[in-house]
């Protein structure tokens, strides 16, 4: 680091200097004299990392335990993409004494593979991009530029856990607990291989549904505004086989956070789909329509039946459970209507019989009946991005998309999930286990109420640079 250091004295700081005369002279170019900051600063930090690296391979070589059990085949430069730039440094290949296996011990201690390309940090800040924008955008968020294919492929190989892990809070009571539930509707470029969309009077089957549901416990007041408590997020696309298996995490989850005993009642609040009742069923709990879907379709029924003043009277009859009362209207109203709007006023009646216990819930005056949310959480977390503007999916991509997007929204951190997961063509080692630097500092951090006492005294006796370097020997004495 002191060489990257000194060549910023010499060669940046006159640099910096320059441009903060250019500055002064001319003050109206802020932005030119922050854009050259900035690509200044970025060098030094890629600088730093490289020559980091480089000591850190260069103490490898040097080290007398690794020379027991490995010799040096050759040196080769790698190059990793940062979030910070590009980062060149040698890595140097061994081979072992007695197995005979070659390997880059350097890239062993780092958790890189022989094929990956980007940094953690650079992986993270493309798919927190690609999470609210393009594929493309999200490639040239970097300081130089990925594929929107690279970008693609990083969504495709996410691994996305359901639910944090280790969770040991004490469970929380309440006395009502809310589900909502809702869709997004996005249009697939193909079912299994391109080409096999079908278009059946100028309308294409490749309509998929991006399911999403979300558990809170009602609603509280912040700056004047309505905010969900709670809230937790769950979604994707769940096809017919697998929909059970999302109301099963909801059901864990709920198991793990909630004191299931105290809980008095579930309020199922949805629009009343099919694939939502099987969450009806396994969570037990008492579904109420909400009330955007309510007020959509008596508004459709008095619109069809060309009498829009009818529309509180309507909702009145529903209120009070007069079901004879609206069919005989709907009959009468649909008498003297063309077909097809006859056909659309039964449909939207048959769709309030089909939830009529969800209505009598929505408009019964009760503590816990509250408004729904769906619309607006279903537009923000799932439609902007996915089905708002002309845009065609694969299933993976908009899964993991939904899923990535929905994991941000539940305030979990990229660069944690991405530490979970495993590269593409990474072989699965069960015998040997290595630690990286990470791992290792993790430790230190896990440990440091235990170990403080005996850390912070070597801390105050050894250098920095020393400590520094003692870390990393812990590391090579892990992979030798």
């Amino acid at each position: 680091m002191l060489n990257s250091i000194q060549h910023f004295v010499k060669n940046g700081i006159p640099q910096l200097e320059e441009s903060q005369k250019n500055f002064m002279q001319d003050p109206a170019h802020l932005d030119q004299f922050v854009n050259q900051v900035k690509q200044m600063v970025l060098e030094l930090g890629c600088h730093i990392v490289s020559e980091t690296l480089e000591e850190c391979n260069l103490m490898l070589e040097e080290s007398i335990k690794r020379r027991i059990y490995w010799h040096i085949k050759d040196r080769t430069e790698r190059t990793l993409l940062t979030s910070i730039g590009m980062v060149r440094f040698t890595h140097t290949r061994y081979t072992h004494k007695e197995t005979k296996e070659s390997a880059y011990l350097l890239d062993r201690i780092l958790g890189l593979s022989a094929h990956t390309r980007l940094s953690m940090d650079a992986k993270a800040c493309i798919l927190e991009e690609a999470a609210q924008s393009s594929y493309r955008k999200a490639g040239e968020h970097l300081p130089e530029s990925v594929s929107k294919e690279t970008v693609m492929r990083s969504v495709h190989s996410l691994n996305i856990p359901k639910q944090e892990e280790n969770r040991k809070e004490e469970k929380r009571q309440v006395k009502t607990l809310y589900v909502e539930a809702d869709e997004d509707h996005i249009a697939l470029q193909f079912h299994e291989k391109k080409g096999d969309i079908k278009c059946w009077k100028g309308h294409k089957d490749n309509q998929q549904i991006v399911k999403m549901v979300y558990v809170h416990e009602g609603i509280e007041k912040k700056e004047k505004r309505n905010q969900l408590k709670q809230p937790f997020f769950f979604g994707g696309i769940y096809p017919r086989k697998e929909n059970e298996e999302l109301w099963k995490e909801v059901d864990e989850y709920i198991k793990k956070t909630y004191d299931r005993e105290k809980i008095e009642g579930i309020r199922f609040q949805s629009d009343g789909g099919g694939w939502m009742k099987k969450g009806v069923e396994l969570l037990g709990g008492r579904i109420v329509l909400d009330g955007f879907h309510l007020r959509k379709y008596g508004k459709r029924m008095c619109r069809l039946a060309e009498k829009e003043e009818m529309e509180e009277e309507l909702l009145t009859w529903i209120g009070r459970k007069q079901k004879g009362k609206v069919e005989r209207w709907v009959k009468e109203a649909g008498g003297g209507l063309e077909e097809r709007k006859q056909k659309k006023l039964e449909e939207s009646w048959n769709y309030l019989k089909r939830n009529w216990k969800g209505v009598q819930e929505r408009l019964e005056e009760k503590e816990e009946n509250i408004g729904s949310s769906t619309e607006g959480h279903v537009s923000h977390i799932l439609s902007a991005r996915m089905s708002s503007r002309p845009m065609g999916w694969s299933r993976k991509g908009a899964d993991r998309l939904a899923q990535l997007r929905i994991y941000l929204k539940n305030g979990r951190d990229v660069e944690k999930l991405l530490l979970g997961q495993k590269e593409e063509g990474e072989e699965k080692e069960e015998e040997k286990r290595y630690f990286s630097v990470h791992e290792i500092l993790e430790w230190e951090r896990r440990n440091q109420k235990k170990n403080g006492k005996y850390i912070e005294a070597l801390q105050a006796k050894v250098s920095r640079q020393i400590g520094a370097k003692f870390y990393f020997h812990s590391a090579i004495a892990g992979i030798c």
